[in-house]
């Protein structure tokens, strides 16, 4: 096994058993509102908004939950969906008895600027593609679908160009909208997913019968013809919506929520309980994870950056519970679940080596920690040549308390003496919690 760096771009490369153990925590919201929808920009950064005017933000990872209530947003206004656009400007949409509004912050959400209001109207998704083009689609207002283009990142909203008749009285569903590059996709409750290449008409007809509501569209960002469906059941795609096939599942009750990372074959759902179900590498679902109290209302991935430690996949629930998945990598194996007093770097084992060589490191409980969770730190183990310069990388995660130890390789690297470095910071407030290095020796 080379020395690598975890990085998205390096994820396309890897087997689907990357990341060998998930777990769930609980996150600490400081709300009890009724959360509609989550917008996962990169793990790292989350926008999450629900009802009583409820939009709450995390800036670490799910650490800490901001709460950003007020600021221009109405108390009485629910909020039934959100999309972060970077980590200080995000749209969010909801309605007020029979009028649907949109509002938007570019600064980290201290106050919120209304951009859309359509009376007898219900914003179902929205999406940009680029920090200043997105599309938005709502329920049928007059016979026509609600559709809406921005190129100026959401301040401005225009239909032209934009119509499609309503058929048969259909509706669509909150969270079902779908984007990939220009792709859009969206669901209603006629068996039916309109797709558009360009998010502009014309729009094709997908049929997903025999499922009747399609709450929720997710296509594959590095293959869009791969893609799942749900509602009444699960379907899922080969070729780009052409055909939908029903995909064996568990539980009682409609899907209300589906997501999967691009490059893994790993897939959540929802029923709308308390439940998370999870599918590995085309297997059969199972239960992963059973939230405390509170049904789930939505799920969602990192849209980009890096992706493994926390904040992978975030779940909404509404009781205004927040649950965060979290990855640990493979070749980073915890081999006890003990809580260790301090920090520790064990030597590496064998030393002198040859080409490979194995490292133990303890990793306790942060002094920071609050509330029911117990946290880990951001770790990092960095190997390096007798020059000082970096040779690998790896370790480079947020880890819950426990003993690990991790394997590297120097088969590409000519024979000397080595150091690795383990690094732990405080993802809270990024100070600089752990620092110890040790020498190794490598013979080939």
């Amino acid at each position: 096994m080379k020395a690598f760096k975890y990085f998205l771009a390096a994820l396309f490369i890897f087997t689907t058993s990357i990341f060998s153990q998930y777990f769930w925590t609980e996150q600490v919201t400081g709300v009890t509102a009724n959360l509609t929808s989550v917008s996962n920009i990169d793990g790292t950064h989350a926008w999450a908004c629900g009802y009583s005017g409820t939009v709450i933000k995390t800036s670490n990872a799910g650490y800490n939950w901001a709460n950003l209530s007020g600021g221009g947003l109405p108390a009485n206004i629910s909020l039934i969906n959100i999309f972060g656009i970077s980590q200080t400007t995000a749209l969010t949409a909801g309605f007020i008895n029979t009028t649907t509004y949109v509002y938007r912050t570019s600064n980290s959400g201290a106050n919120w600027q209304l951009v859309f209001t359509e009376p007898n109207g219900f914003i179902n998704g929205i999406w940009m593609q680029s920090a200043v083009n997105g599309f938005m689609q709502g329920d049928p207002v007059g016979g026509r679908w609600s559709l809406w283009r921005t190129t100026n990142g959401g301040v401005n909203w225009d239909s032209t160009g934009q119509y499609l008749a309503q058929l048969n009285g259909e509706l669509g569903w909150n969270n079902s909208v779908w984007s990939v590059s220009n792709n859009i996709w969206f669901g209603t409750d006629k068996s039916r997913i309109y797709y558009s290449s360009t998010g502009s008409p014309p729009w094709m007809q997908q049929s997903t019968a025999p499922n009747t509501n399609i709450y929720t569209v997710w296509m594959n960002t590095m293959n869009i013809q791969q893609g799942y469906s749900a509602g009444d059941s699960l379907s899922r795609t080969t070729n780009n919506g052409t055909n939908w096939i029903v995909n064996p599942s568990i539980g009682a009750g409609a899907i209300t929520a589906f997501t999967a990372i691009p490059g893994l074959s790993n897939y959540w759902y929802t029923r709308s309980n308390t439940n998370i179900y999870f599918s590995n590498v085309g297997g059969p679902f199972t239960i992963q994870y059973t939230a405390p109290a509170g049904n789930f209302n939505h799920l969602s991935s990192a849209r980009s950056g890096f992706i493994g430690g926390p904040g992978a996949i975030y779940g909404v629930r509404n009781n205004g519970g927040i649950s965060r998945l979290n990855f640990i990598i493979e070749g980073v194996t915890i081999i006890s679940n003990e809580i260790p007093a301090v920090y520790k770097l064990h030597q590496n084992y064998p030393n002198p080596f040859n080409a490979a060589t194995v490292f133990k490191f303890e990793a306790p409980r942060l002094s920071s920690s609050i509330g029911g969770e117990v946290r880990g730190g951001y770790v990092r183990i960095i190997t390096y040549n007798a020059l000082g310069q970096e040779t690998g990388s790896l370790v480079n995660e947020v880890l819950q308390p426990g003993i690990y130890k991790v394997e590297w390789s120097g088969n590409d690297l000519a024979s000397g003496i080595f150091f690795y470095r383990l690094l732990v910071t405080d993802p809270n407030s990024g100070s600089l919690v752990y620092s110890e290095s040790k020498k190794m020796v490598m013979i080939k």
